[in-house]
């Protein structure tokens, strides 16, 4: 309750950017750490996620209160699709990462190939930047966060500066929960996002509109960065002459609501 109070006191402050000039080298540090192996133990990972959960966990409240600020949302939907969404997550990871990270036999082997006995290996890709969105702030930042800690992956957040009292919140979390040295946080803007696209990273993960990922793609291109691309789309609903059209609509609205607007 104590960490509570005090993160809530945090982020009423205004947001301030990273300076452009200081992200070339917080990028160059979580290249470092992930060259120096320190993701890689399978120990290693699920302390940073037990971290993470227990640091999400314990600023329920700022979470709460910064969502409501920035987008309207309400309690509900903020433990429905941001906070639970996020914990639930790092529980069934945690629960099953020995399983998946282990070698798996390959299928489908050609005969001229067999007695090589080729193996599937999961390797950790490299250091990962991760752009996040407004309409889902938290949820749509921490899981791809969560997937680059499992992983093995160090990371950049960069929060969405549309919801700045939630970005607030999420550097809070992170830099107060996990290890400093692998994952980091940059707030900004254009600038800053574009001085971060002018790093080499081993995946981008953004969530946004066509537009701006069509920008990202390009950059991303010239060095052949993989990309996973969440973007906006459409949720068609289709009213029978049957239904209840005052509660079709009441639902429907909640639901373009809760996503921001979005769906």
């Amino acid at each position: 309750m104590a960490q509570d109070l005090a993160s809530m006191a945090s982020i009423a402050t205004e947001l301030k950017y990273t300076p452009v000039d200081t992200i070339p080298a917080i990028a160059s540090g979580v290249r470092n750490a992930f060259n120096s192996h320190k993701t890689k133990p399978i120990d290693f990972r699920l302390m940073q996620l037990r971290r993470l959960y227990w640091g999400i966990k314990d600023n329920e409240a700022a979470i709460v209160q910064a969502c409501k600020q920035d987008l309207g949302k309400g309690e509900f939907e903020t433990y429905l699709a941001e906070i639970d969404w996020c914990t639930n997550d790092i529980v069934f990871i945690t629960q099953n990462l020995h399983k998946w990270v282990k070698d798996e036999k390959a299928p489908d082997i050609p005969l001229a190939n067999k007695l090589l006995s080729p193996r599937i290996r999961k390797d950790p890709l490299g250091a990962v930047l991760i752009i996040g969105t407004y309409n889902f702030p938290v949820n749509l930042s921490m899981t791809p966060l969560v997937g680059a800690i499992a992983a093995g992956c160090t990371a950049i957040l960069k929060p969405s500066e549309s919801a700045p009292t939630v970005a607030k919140v999420l550097q809070h979390i992170i830099e107060t929960s996990i290890d400093a040295s692998c994952y980091a946080v940059v707030q900004g803007a254009v600038p800053e996002t574009s001085t971060l696209l002018e790093e080499k990273w081993d995946k981008i993960f953004y969530t946004g509109s066509a537009q701006v990922a069509k920008i990202i793609a390009k950059k991303a291109a010239e060095t052949l960065t993989p990309m996973t691309l969440e973007l906006g789309g459409r949720n068609p609903a289709i009213v029978t002459k049957n239904a209840n059209v005052k509660l079709a609509a009441k639902r429907l609205l909640w639901g373009k609501i809760m996503t921001g607007l979005k769906a």
